[in-house]
């Protein structure tokens, strides 16, 4: 039995309910920036893909990727289908489960904070796998087309020890609890009168991205002491002016270095703003969050 599915979105939700042997996948949505979730999907459920193209004259921007070729005879397109399913995909990074502990608990609970874009998707994935079951609360602006906030939150959640959920306005932040900025119509803030608790806001794209990396860092400066916050790999600048912001207020800073990130741009721009106090490659992150947010509750 196949499905036919006409977009991304489509693909998405009929793989996670259905996971097929093998998913044939068009160039044009192969070169989608949501397509990084996508390929994520098919890791985590052992999912093997290959771009379907018509002619070999497409291939070469698909890299190294097995091409299934519909111009050519069945025989050949036989063969690139069954070296697929024998080649399998790279594995899915996993939880490192354990190894991190938080200590204690306070009511004056510090609080982490993650901005990411471009390669975003695996450098939160690798960040989320050393958080405990029991991390503190922790909100995320990841950028990606609004269908997809729900999927990615799935995502994360069926792969990383604590639970990971789309954000609910209003929703009070707790330990073992990772909030994504849902959609692409409101902005994810943190509001921090009675209590700490996540707001879903209306309000224009800032810094050109809606859920922006600059409204989370900002809203969060009034409790910038209790605050620890990481911008990692993506295009642009958004999140250096309210790293900058949370910094000069008493916030940690984290940024990904070069080496590690996909497209150097947020974490560069924070950088050369003078933001980030720390620069760290991506396996150091989530244990350098988790130790910056258990001194803020010191």
């Amino acid at each position: 039995m196949s499905d036919l599915c006409a977009d991304l979105t489509a693909t998405f939700n009929a793989v996670e309910h259905r996971p097929p042997t093998l998913a044939l996948i068009a160039p044009e949505l192969v070169a989608l920036p949501e397509f990084e979730m996508m390929e994520m999907l098919f890791r985590s459920l052992s999912v093997r893909w290959m771009p379907l193209v018509f002619g070999r004259s497409n291939a070469p921007r698909l890299g190294t990727q097995l091409v299934a070729d519909l111009s050519g005879d069945d025989a050949s397109l036989q063969q690139n289908l069954r070296a697929r399913l024998a080649s399998g995909n790279a594995p899915m990074p996993r939880a490192n489960t354990g190894l991190l502990r938080s200590v204690g608990q306070s009511a004056d609970e510090g609080v982490i904070l993650i901005g990411s874009s471009t390669g975003g998707i695996d450098a939160l994935l690798q960040v989320l796998g050393s958080f405990p079951e029991d991390c503190p609360p922790t909100l995320i602006v990841q950028h990606t087309g609004g269908a997809f906030s729900s999927g990615l939150a799935r995502l994360f959640d069926r792969n990383v020890a604590p639970q990971v959920r789309e954000a609910r306005d209003g929703e009070p932040l707790r330990r073992g609890s990772v909030l994504l900025a849902p959609g692409s119509d409101q902005h994810l803030v943190l509001h921090t009168r009675q209590g700490q608790s996540c707001r879903l806001v209306d309000g224009p794209r800032v810094s050109g991205h809606r859920p922006s990396v600059d409204a989370l860092f900002a809203s969060a400066v009034p409790i910038a002491k209790k605050v620890t916050a990481a911008i990692l790999t993506g295009m642009g600048r958004d999140g250096a002016d309210g790293m900058l912001a949370l910094r000069q207020a008493g916030a940690r800073t984290i940024g990904q270095n070069r080496a590690t990130s996909v497209v150097y741009g947020m974490p560069g721009q924070a950088a050369e703003l003078g933001a980030v106090g720390s620069e760290l490659p991506i396996g150091d992150i989530g244990p350098a969050l988790l130790r910056a947010a258990q001194r803020k509750t010191a």
